[in-house]
This record gives structure tokens, sequence and C-alpha cells, in this order.
């Protein structure tokens, strides 16, 4: 058990960590910022409203080095789990593990990524992310309404590029946003469509039934290409490695208008790649 945890910004996404760190709590809780403190752990004893760096500043001549084998420990930790991690994406089918390592490949530098809330930033914490990029997410109630109007928005008042990645339903639900005249020719989507909610698969129950499939996974065999033209995208679909990797290398370079991805993965198999990979890295 930790003795001090310390946490700053925002809700931490991952339910892994947080059960983690509710079933062995630490022994003090200190949150730093001037947002809101969350008692995720059931232990927060200090909320410090300033900056983190002006926290670290006068908190750090205070401590005293200490002699031990932590650091060190969970180095090696992280460094075997790096290894894993990359092992069991090179040995995977094309799934939506595999779309998310090929696109945080090749963001160029410095680019803004907005990320739709559910599974797709689900995904994305499972990778190193670009340090150079300033990525957002819609997290609130944990609804996927508005990810796409977020995104133009931010778009619109940021000089950087920016790219929206978004799952199929999300994209669907806010496809509204698309209707301005305001969108930047540097904004780009990509829609990771397996035709549904993915997300849903991986929770206990019954898939693969009626019920299943039209009131939680919400099955679909829609597009984006329509609405791509009707809006003025430069439009492109793939559903395969080549494909992917071809439509990528021209992806994020300059264009008259705006470009939107549709990459296609399979509906079936996405759970069952996700949740063996948590074993695989072990």
């Amino acid at each position: 058990k930790p003795d001090i945890v310390l946490t700053f910004g925002g809700l931490i996404v991952s339910k892994k960590i947080k059960r983690f760190l509710r079933d062995y709590q630490p022994k003090h809780h200190w949150h730093i910022g001037k947002q809101k403190a969350n008692d995720t752990f059931f232990v927060l004893d200090k909320v410090f409203k300033q900056t983190e760096n002006s926290f670290f500043k006068a908190f750090l001549p205070f401590t005293i080095p200490n002699q031990s084998k932590y650091a060190s420990f969970w180095l090696l930790q992280f460094e075997k789990r790096r290894k894993n991690h990359q092992n069991y994406i090179d040995h995977i089918a094309f799934t939506d593990f595999k779309v998310f390592d090929f696109i945080l490949n090749t963001v160029p530098n410095n680019w803004q990524l907005q990320v739709s809330n559910s599974s797709t930033i689900r995904y994305l914490q499972l990778f190193d992310v670009n340090p150079t990029l300033e990525v957002f997410c819609n997290r609130g109630t944990s609804g996927i309404d508005g990810s796409t109007s977020t995104a133009i928005g931010a778009a619109i008042s940021n000089t950087k590029p920016t790219l929206f990645v978004t799952g199929d339903l999300s994209f669907f639900y806010d496809s509204n946003a698309l209707w301005n005249n305001y969108i930047p020719k540097n904004f780009r989507i990509i829609v990771i469509n397996n035709e549904g909610g993915g997300i849903f698969r991986i929770l206990p129950g019954h898939k693969n039934t009626t019920n299943f499939d039209y009131y939680f996974e919400t099955k679909h065999h829609l597009t984006a290409e329509h609405l791509s033209k009707m809006y003025g995208f430069e439009y492109a679909r793939v559903n395969n490695e080549t494909h992917l990797k071809e439509a990528l290398s021209e992806f994020y370079k300059p264009s008259n208008q705006p470009k939107l991805l549709e990459v296609f993965t399979p509906s079936t198999k996405n759970d069952e790649v996700l949740l063996k990979y948590f074993k695989a890295i072990k």
C-alpha cells in the first residue's frame, strides 16, 4: 500500500486503477489543483488549492532522500509491460486495438488530439501518447453526446491542426455538428466503425442475441460517406492494415477541405482482443 497518493487534474478514467487503490488504500490522499477534489479512494484528507508546479516547488525541499528498491522495482515492471504490450500488438488481428496503435504512431507533432468518450478514450489510455500533443476528451457523465461538437469548436479556436478520433455511434449521434461554415481545412476526423457500441461486449451478459444487438450494442450498417460529401469533407474508407497505412500516409497532408477517414473493424473480435490484452501484459 502506498503511504500517500497525490492526484491532480480531473477524474481517473481507468476502473482498474480506481479499484486497485480502493482495495489497497493509501494512508493519505492529497489532491493538488484548483479544480474540484474527488474522494476517489475514500481517504481524501488534504486539498491544496494551488498549481501543481507551485506545490512541488514548496514541497520538495522538505523531502528526505531514502535508499529504496521501490522505484527500480516498478521501473522494471513498467519495462516488462511495455515489451509485452508491443509484442501483443505485433501478433493481433486487425481490430480496434491495432487501429489505435497505427493512429497514435502517425499523428504529427504539436497537433491537438480530440477524443470521443466511452471506448475511444479507454483505448487511448492504454498507449504512450506523443508528449507534444494536446489531448482532450468530453469526460462528463460517461455519455457519448457532444464529442464532435466539442472537437470542431476546439479546432476553430485553436491555431494548431486538430485530429478527432471517435467511435461510430458517438460520431453519428452528434453528426449535426458538421453543419456549420467554420470548420478549418486542417481539421481531421477518424471514425472507427465497428457497427455498434462494441464496448458493451466487454461487459458480462448474453452476447449475440436479438435483445443484446438491438438494445445494447445498437447494431447498424451506416457509413460516414454521404455525410462527408454533404458537408464538404474529403472522404476515404479502409478495412485492413495495408490500406490503413496507405491512407494515413496522406491523411495529415495539407488540403483544401477537411478530411474524414473511416476505419471499419470486425464487431465480434474487438472485445476478445481487448480482454486478452490485460492478461498478456502481466
